[in-house]
């Protein structure tokens, strides 16, 4: 069986993909960990709307924990990537990030991202996650960070959210494309 060319699967994925509305990707992960405990604990999960793409989580739980969570969308409005993971040692902080990313086809960029720390004597477990899509009934690009720990310890949590669109204009034939509009939100 031949497959098809390249130039003709471009050309027939806006067509195959116009019954969906948005490309939507989400993930998130959480791992926790003890000084007094011989195995901590991850949690992960992954999903993904679209015609095309993929959703796949793992974890493991022992003396490090570790938890990961990645899906990716596409259809005719664009592609969309989600991307969490989250580490939890026996002893040691905890760390969960986040990071997720659309491109439309109409020039529209949203991402968001996010970082959790959580450092205790005894306790510590961090969680990050995050949805992003393209398209118009897509919600906005969103992230979370939490920690927990100990009455000891500390937490540092920080999340960014951005969206925007550019447009390209060609001032003279050749020449290179102008972002002319950009809007940044927090």
């Amino acid at each position: 069986m031949r497959s098809l060319p390249y130039s003709v699967v471009l050309w027939l994925a806006p067509a195959l993909s116009a019954g969906a509305l948005a490309a939507e990707a989400q993930t998130s992960a959480t791992a926790a960990n003890a000084r007094y405990l011989r195995n901590g604990s991850a949690a992960a999960t992954a999903r993904y709307e679209g015609d095309l793409g993929f959703a796949r989580s793992a974890t493991r739980s022992g003396p490090v924990s570790l938890a990961r969570g990645v899906a990716v969308a596409f259809d005719g409005d664009g592609l969309s990537l989600s991307v969490s993971n989250a580490l939890a040692p026996r002893f040691g902080p905890a760390v969960a990030t986040t990071f997720n990313l659309s491109i439309g086809m109409d020039g529209d960029v949203s991402r968001s991202g996010g970082i959790a720390l959580a450092a205790g004597p005894i306790y510590r477990s961090a969680s990050a996650g995050g949805r992003v899509g393209t398209g118009r009934d897509a919600p906005p690009a969103r992230a979370f960070a939490t920690g927990r720990t100990d009455r000891f310890g500390r937490v540092h949590a920080d999340t960014r959210a951005a969206q925007g669109w550019r447009r390209p204009v060609l001032l003279r034939p050749g020449a290179s494309p102008e972002v002319v509009r950009y809007r940044t939100c927090r």
